[in-house]
């Protein structure tokens, strides 16, 4: 379906109280975006016909922080995502920041559901 009538369906069904405003949205593009180029609220997923390389975004704690994630099979680690019919992205499994904002949350349907150990320093980084 073309990106317009999908934005379209999904602003109608915001208005309409069907579905929440989406914290992301998902969009696919053929090379890497560059960092000035790229809105916060979008996930862009790098790849082509039949394969996905990446997802990235604006991190929804720090925008000025670019998150990176590897979605190719044969990497460690690496993250899933999918796109419902409105673009809207569930990515698998969670994110986590090991620096930066420390940020630590889930997307499902391009909702952020926030962990409650976001902002703090990961157990493998703390220093003793």
């Amino acid at each position: 379906m073309v990106s317009w009538v999908k934005k379209l369906l999904r602003e109608s069904a915001v208005s309409l109280g069907i579905i929440r405003r989406p914290d992301l949205v998902g969009v696919l593009v053929g090379d890497h975006p560059l960092p000035d180029a790229m809105e916060a609220g979008k996930v862009y997923i790098v790849g082509g016909p039949g394969y996905q390389k990446w997802a990235v975004f604006r991190c929804p704690k720090h925008e000025d922080e670019i998150i990176q994630l590897s979605l190719m099979q044969n990497r460690r680690p690496r993250w899933s995502i999918t796109l419902d019919f409105l673009d809207r992205p569930t990515i698998h499994p969670s994110v986590r920041q090991l620096d930066g904002a420390y940020a630590h949350f889930w997307v499902k349907s391009g909702a952020i559901d926030w962990c409650a150990d976001t902002g703090r320093i990961p157990n493998s980084r703390a220093k003793y």
